[in-house]
């Protein structure tokens, strides 16, 4: 799947006036339940009778990193619509809709901390404090 991942979280925000996932699955009716799973996984969609449900992971309740599973999962949700795969977890064996889902998130955070914060970041450090981004290696997430 070929989109333009800034140009669409860049019009969802618009559309819904926040780049805020949380509130951006209210208003798209997207369930959101918090529940015990243990460690892993932090965050899941599933679908019940076509209807998306995210399911967060109590563990991270409360804390930055709800907002980066939270607009991953939210990219699953408007990216890959109805679909049902296979994610792994393997450190180097990550899905291309897993790599998707976090440009999403890593797309949609951005604007949400021009939003909440009337400038851009001043680097990936502040991304990680305010919205638990992953670390970053210089090339790629981890």
């Amino acid at each position: 799947m070929n989109y333009d991942i800034k140009r669409v979280t860049e019009y969802i925000a618009h559309h819904f006036n926040t780049a805020n996932p949380f509130r951006i699955a209210e208003l798209l009716n997207v369930q959101v339940d918090w529940v015990n799973i243990g460690k892993y996984p932090l965050g899941k969609t599933v679908y019940d009778e076509g209807a998306p449900i995210v399911l967060m992971n109590k563990s991270i309740e409360h804390t930055s990193k709800q907002y980066f599973v939270m607009a991953h999962e939210l990219g699953h949700v408007v990216l890959q619509e109805g679909l049902i795969g296979y994610y792994t977890t393997a450190m180097h064996g990550r899905s291309s809709l897993e790599a998707e889902a976090d440009e999403f998130s890593v797309a949609l955070l951005g604007q949400l901390f021009i939003e909440e914060n009337d400038r851009m970041p001043e680097n990936w450090d502040e991304l990680v404090h305010d919205y638990g981004f992953p670390s970053w290696n210089g090339s790629q997430i981890i």
